[in-house]
Parts: structure tokens; sequence; C-alpha cells
């Protein structure tokens, strides 16, 4: 088994508060297999970064959410966000079309594929996904307005809502947290579920990209409704109890192949 990336083990971690409150810190080297001088440097990152907070032994979640920073999620899942990128841009036809594109690190990696297409208008509220298209300088590019996250780089709130209303897309493409059976499509935070969920009510054609690590996940916000969405790429690693369950409700649910070597 491969060691863990030091990204790999902050997401561990963060889950884990996210679950139980606080760890102490005697117990983390066996919980992650690394150990106590890596420890520490990672703790040191983290609460540089204003995620946790230490006292006493013990580590507490500076903020109740699981959620990664952008810098921290660029770097996980690299070759599976890579491949979902270059097939979901595969799926938007040659002609000119406008699409909306959300934030998040696998969409980014669509945006980077499409940047060389001149007859595409994409319109987005991410500041990372703006820039990827705008590397080759041919897609006309649109960036709302609204005021940033700082977890995520995306602008949210009524003016960046007010500005995706304000447009009709061929194509929406978003990503997730979370793809459920139960619940849908569901983000960590609420004010992104809010865009999200208005570039698919404006669209003709919905498109979700999530790697398989999000395929069974449900987290506290809610995009959508399975059922709104057309297609889902994902990656071969996603689970085929679950990846059978959504093509039987009718999603068209594709998969990349990404070897297990590649799988970090």
């Amino acid at each position: 088994m491969s060691e863990r990336t030091r990204d790999e083990r902050i997401s561990i971690l963060l889950k884990l508060l996210s679950q139980r409150g606080e760890l102490k810190v005697c117990s983390l080297p066996a919980i992650l297999g690394a150990s106590g001088a890596t420890v520490r440097r990672d703790l040191a990152v983290m609460e540089e970064k204003g995620l946790i907070r230490r006292s006493y032994g013990k580590v507490t979640a500076a903020r109740s959410s699981a959620e990664l920073p952008v810098s921290l999620r660029h770097s996980l899942n690299i070759e599976a966000k890579r491949r979902i990128g270059a097939l979901a841009s595969s799926l938007i036809p040659y002609r000119p079309l406008t699409l909306a594109l959300s934030g998040g690190s696998t969409v980014r990696s669509v945006a980077r594929n499409l940047a060389g297409r001149a007859d595409l208008t994409v319109v987005t509220n991410s500041l990372d996904t703006a820039a990827s298209l705008l590397s080759r300088q041919a897609v006309e590019v649109v960036v709302t307005g609204g005021h940033a996250r700082p977890l995520s780089n995306d602008l949210v709130g009524k003016a960046a809502e007010k500005s995706l209303r304000s447009h009709r897309f061929d194509y929406a493409i978003v990503g997730a947290d979370g793809v459920s059976l139960e619940t849908g499509i569901t983000r960590h935070s609420g004010s992104g579920a809010s865009i999200d969920r208005i570039m698919m009510e404006q669209a003709d054609h919905r498109i979700v990209v999530a790697d398989s690590s999000k395929l069974g996940r449900t987290h506290a916000a809610k995009i959508a409704d399975l059922d709104t969405v057309q297609a889902i790429v994902t990656d071969s690693h996603a689970d085929p109890a679950l990846v059978a369950a959504l093509r039987r409700i009718g999603l068209a649910v594709t998969l990349v192949v990404v070897p297990p070597s590649a799988r970090k």
C-alpha cells in the first residue's frame, strides 16, 4: 500500500474531527499510518491554515465543516479528475453554445479541456475555473459577481445568483461533494449549493462530474435530486452496485478507467 500524501492525511483528520469533535494527538500516528514527526508537521500545517486548534495533547476542528480548502483538494485523486475532465469535455457538441461551469477541482479539469474552444461562452462563479478557461484565450468567459468563499475560491451570494438567472445555458457542468441514491447531489456549503442549483435550473442539459470518492456520500447542502440530472461522469473505482443502481433509475453514468496505481 502506498504512503498517503499530506493532503490525504489532512482530509482524513478533518473528516474524523467532524465526526468526533476532538482527537488525541497520541492516537494519530496509528490512525494515519505515519510517524509521530510526520503527524506533528501535518498538525502544524493545519493550524497555520486555520483548520484546527491544539491544546493539551488534543486537537479540535476550528470550524464545523469537513470541507477541505481548495488548495488541498486540487492534489487529491489527480489522475481521476484529469480523465473525468477529458471525458466530460468531449460530451459538449462542437457548435456555438453557452455553458455554466461551477467551481471545484474536477470542474477545473473540465475547464482546462474546454479552454481551446472558440465556439463557447462559459459563465462561471469560480475564479479557478475562469483562470483555467482563460489560459488559451479562446473561450468567451463571463464571471458572476458575488463575494468570495476563501475555502473554494468561488463567488456566492445574491449578486452571483442574480447574474446566473439572467442567462440560459445549453449545458451546466457542476461538481459535487456527495452523490447518493437517498439524498441526491449534495455539497458542504449551502451558499455553493444554491449557485449550483441555479446553474442546473437554467440549463437544458445537466452533467455532474465527481470522482468515485464522492459517490455514496451525503453532505448538508442539497443541490438537486438525481432525476434532474442527465449524466454523471466518474471513475472506475466507483462502487459497482451504486453505479448499477444509478443506471437503473435512468442516469447515464460514464466511468473513466483509472489504474489502481494512479489512485492518489
